[in-house]
C-alpha cells in the first residue's frame, strides 16, 4: 500500500478526532486537544496498520504529519467559522 493510499485512510480518522474533541473536549486548550485527537487516532490505527502489516502509528514523522494535518483542519474551521460570522 502507498502512502498516499494510506493518507486518504488516515485523512478521515483525523478529521473525526478533530470533530469528537471540539465536541467532547470544552475545557483543554489548543495543544491538549491536539493531542487528544492524536489519541483517539492512535487508538483507531490498528485498523490501518493490520491492513498494511506494519505499525505507523509511533513513527515520529507520522506524528508530526497527523498534527500538521490537525493545525490545518482547526485552521480551516476557524476561517470558515469567521467567514460565516461575518456575513450574519
Amino acid at each position: 500500500m502507498g502512502w498516499l493510499t494510506l493518507g486518504f485512510k488516515l485523512v478521515p480518522l483525523i478529521l473525526a478526532a478533530v470533530n469528537a474533541v471540539e465536541r467532547l473536549v470544552v475545557t483543554k486548550n489548543g495543544k491538549d486537544k491536539q493531542n487528544a485527537a492524536i489519541d483517539m487516532v492512535g487508538d483507531l490505527m490498528p485498523l490501518i496498520e493490520s491492513s498494511i502489516g506494519r505499525e505507523i502509528v509511533n513513527e515520529s514523522s507520522v506524528q508530526d504529519a497527523m498534527r500538521k494535518v490537525i493545525d490545518a483542519v482547526v485552521a480551516l474551521q476557524n476561517v470558515i467559522s469567521d467567514v460565516r460570522t461575518k456575513k450574519t
